[in-house]
């Protein structure tokens, strides 16, 4: 059972008066990251779902920095182009955070009825976070199939808090933009999501990475369950920093270095070298994570691994993630099992499918979930 209730709980939902009256109907999956945004559309019939639309589009380098939006009305420019560019059929969106803005604990608590937790979560939460309760907004699931079992007497939850002004900043880039947030979400339990769309609780235990741009989101599920999710700070744009520190030229130039493009009076084999000892620093990120993992969660080692995002097609890093932690690691293809729509060019979408996980997982949500 994948995480679906995130920030929506009624109890809560006086918390959130942004969301507007809930009906059934699909969303738009909108994930807006450091250097890109992105859209993805599905249409859902007999449980099954089918890419309608989908679109990206980059910010400039200075748009958001570190997770901080510096520019809201280019990103809100941004959105609005891909609605426009789109024509999907509602601008009622679903969208996630992540990084130091949110805080994801799995915790113990006496046994209680979930009416009960809505009352009392907020101060069963001011232990467990680091933030101001006042300042976060909060959320919980009731965990009914924990890979660890709670002691006696207690139950698993699972907590969540989002810092109150990352989400308002969110809410109102998209409203600039014409649309309106129904649903706030995590960018590693959106990815959950659409893995589960895909293949179900896969392997026992597989690890999912989605490497952004500043930002790496791991999320373990056991048994289809999230068990672990970490955030890492780093992610796509240390290979861009590195060229442009070891070379001595613009971040732009940088980035197109590393997005494999000749540069004039640029070595492409100094830009390879950089590139395969960045990717050995996000393999060795990765592993301890996973290591982390297996000695305080759970003694079974992830079977297998799949990476997404757009840091993930940097050259030679699924194979020295491989290497690293001795097993299967693969691309992760969100459509891969789905339906797709006429128009949508196969071959397109296979280079753009590694940058759409979490946008695609936000689009499994519902009015009505």
């Amino acid at each position: 059972m994948s995480f679906q209730r995130i920030l929506q709980h009624p109890k809560l939902q006086q918390l959130l008066q942004f969301l507007p009256n809930l009906q059934s109907g699909p969303l738009i999956g909108l994930d807006i990251g450091s250097s890109n945004v992105k859209l993805v559309h599905l249409a859902e019939k007999d449980g099954e779902f089918t890419l309608e639309h989908y679109a990206l589009a980059e910010l400039d380098p200075d748009a958001i920095v570190d997770g901080a939006v510096m520019d809201a009305s280019q990103v809100a420019d941004t959105i609005r182009s891909l609605f426009t560019e789109t024509k999907v059929p509602t601008k009622k969106v679903a969208i996630s955070v992540a990084g130091n803005s949110v805080i994801v604990k799995k915790i113990n608590l006496p046994i209680m009825d979930e009416d009960e937790l809505g009352a009392a979560i907020a101060v069963e939460a001011e232990q467990y976070i680091p933030f101001e309760i006042s300042d976060v907004h909060l959320d919980f699931h009731i965990m009914d199939n924990d890979s660890r079992p709670a002691p006696e007497g207690q139950m698993p939850v699972l907590l969540v808090a989002a810092k109150k002004d990352r989400v308002s900043e969110m809410i109102a880039m998209v409203e600039e933009a014409g649309a309106s947030v129904v649903v706030v979400d995590v960018d590693a339990f959106g990815l959950e999501n659409i893995f589960c769309a895909n293949y179900g609780a896969g392997d026992p235990i597989v690890g999912l990475v989605n490497i952004g741009a500043t930002v790496i989101n791991i999320n373990v599920l056991v048994d289809g369950v999230s068990a672990f999710t970490r955030d890492i700070s780093m992610g796509g744009s240390r290979y861009t920093e590195e060229i442009q520190k070891s070379l001595n030229i613009s971040f732009m130039e940088a980035e197109r270095a590393k997005c494999g493009e000749a540069i004039e009076g640029i070595d492409e084999d100094r830009v390879l070298a950089i590139v395969q000892d960045t990717n050995g620093e996000v393999a060795a990120e990765i592993g301890r994570t996973f290591d982390y993992f297996r000695s305080t969660v759970q003694s079974q080692q992830v079977s297998r691994v799949y990476l997404s995002g757009g840091g993930a097609k940097a050259s030679g890093l699924v194979e020295q993630v491989a290497d690293r932690l001795g097993i299967p690691v693969e691309l992760f293809n969100p459509f891969a099992n789905l339906h797709i729509a006429k128009g949508i060019d196969p071959e397109v979408l296979k280079q753009d499918a590694p940058f759409l996980g979490v946008a695609a997982g936000l689009a499994t949500r519902r009015l009505a979930d």
